[in-house]
């Protein structure tokens, strides 16, 4: 009977992992444009980092941001895209819908971790998507195969680089996942995607913010080769 309890519990576990759970997601909504802005300006390190990253390429022509959120790079920050065509995917409806009204940019709705992304872009760059994911390998994966050059992806939930595997843990109120990312697990899963050491940086990066495995986060910097 016990054996039984603890298959399904297993059993479950994969199931949630892979398609996620049926209110998987629910957390984005319309009123929550607001706050996309405040945990943004509260990060501004991070941030601050990721445009002088941006501005030090100039080969990049075509950018994919994988969860826009509320637009905050495209609508309050487009002029770092003025010589580049950009394009927002989000899971949410709510919020591909106030960026369409607020920008000329593509957005498009979709889940990215099942989404068959055709095209490939100069640079695919996530900011505090990765940490709320139901199947963080697989989003790794997907950002690596969509990039022709340059990603950055950034996990906000803290830098762990002795922590073995992903753990995640799911907030049933909110319907979402938090996640503490493994750096040994990241660089097993990037080897695996076929990319060289030397291709990759994972690193810690501070935000601005206050607070334990708060102020230090998480950087993966991806520069393909050819």
């Amino acid at each position: 009977m016990r054996g039984n309890k603890k298959s399904k519990e297993i059993w479950r576990e994969l199931r949630w992992r892979v398609f996620g759970k049926s209110q998987y997601g629910e957390h984005w909504k319309p009123e929550h444009i607001k706050w996309y802005e405040e945990i943004h300006n509260s990060n501004h390190l991070l941030h601050e980092n990721f445009k002088k990253y941006l501005q030090e390429k100039n080969d990049i022509q075509t950018v994919l941001e994988v969860g826009c959120g509320a637009g905050v790079y495209p609508i309050k920050n487009k002029n770092l895209f003025s010589n580049m065509k950009y394009t927002g995917i989000d899971f949410s409806n709510a919020a591909v819908s106030y960026c369409k009204k607020h920008s000329d940019f593509q957005f498009i709705c979709g889940d990215f971790i099942k989404m068959n992304i055709i095209a490939q872009y100069d640079l695919v760059f996530s900011h505090a998507v990765v940490d709320h994911v139901y199947d963080i390998d697989t989003f790794i994966r997907n950002i690596v195969a969509a990039t022709k050059k340059y990603a950055y992806i950034h996990s906000y939930r803290g830098y762990f680089p002795t922590l073995q595997k992903h753990e995640m843990n799911w907030f049933e109120n909110e319907g979402i996942y938090y996640n503490d990312l493994s750096v040994p697990q990241i660089k097993s899963t990037l080897l695996k995607c076929g990319l060289d050491s030397s291709e990759f940086i994972i690193r810690s990066q501070e935000s601005g913010q206050s607070g334990k495995n708060v102020n230090l986060q998480t950087v993966i910097e991806i520069t393909k080769k050819s």
